[in-house]
């Protein structure tokens, strides 16, 4: 059966890699991004008919405005995945609070004010799952991230909560999380650092970092009926770098 499913930072990397694995299945997607920009390139890659919304997802009333379209465009939301994000790398005593705000409406912000639109029509309809990506920093910590670590540390805390409210309404949330990956973000924070890229590989166990299919099967799979009995739980895709 067809399903309806909504990424959010789906316009690279994990996020474009999920859209494509559940277009794959037949499902129907709509993919947020925040620039528009990035948006028409991400649904003109994907060559098929996708839904695209330039949607900051710290700001409640564009989540609220956007999720309105997509369900009247797309149909009821059947899968959320929430995995817009943001962060650079930076000693926590030279950051600002406008970094901070940024990164906590980002990653944090932006998943709340997404579960609440999407939670509120699934209970309706006794069916639904939500797939965070959140990080394995949000699990042991990261120097150079210590608000992101936290944002996400708070996404993983908020979905098992929410997994417990929600298991009698037949709604599963879990979380995916990522070790080092070939994203986006990853080339930013490492440009001209090589040798630390390399120093990464040598820690993890499987000796290679993730590329954004090897997440997006992850979340797929939670999102899938196959994962009915599984709920409240944090899957690493790290190449066995973290193990908890």
């Amino acid at each position: 059966m067809k399903r309806t499913v909504l990424i959010t930072g789906g316009a690279h990397g994990i996020g474009l890699a999920s859209a494509r694995q559940f277009l794959d299945d037949g499902d129907r997607v709509a993919i947020w991004a925040l620039h528009p920009q990035s948006i028409r390139e991400a649904t003109s890659r994907l060559g098929r008919q996708t839904l695209g919304l330039a949607v900051d997802v710290g700001q409640s009333d564009q989540v609220a405005e956007a999720y309105e379209s997509v369900e009247r465009q797309l149909g009821p939301v059947d899968v959320l995945v929430n995995n817009a994000g943001y962060t650079l790398t930076s000693p926590f005593l030279q950051e600002d609070p406008v970094y901070w705000e940024r990164v906590l409406a980002t990653n944090l912000w932006g998943v709340i004010y997404t579960s609440k639109a999407a939670l509120a029509s699934m209970v309706e309809r006794n069916a639904g799952s939500v797939v965070n990506v959140v990080s394995d920093a949000g699990r042991v910590g990261m120097a150079g991230e210590a608000v992101y670590a936290a944002a996400k540390g708070g996404v993983i805390s908020l979905s098992k909560s929410l997994a417990q409210e929600m298991a009698r309404y037949h709604v599963r949330i879990n979380c995916v999380s990522p070790g080092p990956t070939r994203t986006r973000i990853l080339e930013e924070n490492s440009e001209g650092a090589e040798p630390l890229i390399a120093k990464m590989i040598r820690r993890i166990p499987l000796r290679e970092i993730a590329e954004p299919e090897d997440v997006a099967h992850a979340v797929f799979f939670l999102a899938s009926h196959e994962a009915k009995h599984i709920t409240g739980q944090v899957l690493s895709v790290s190449g066995g770098l973290t193990m908890v």
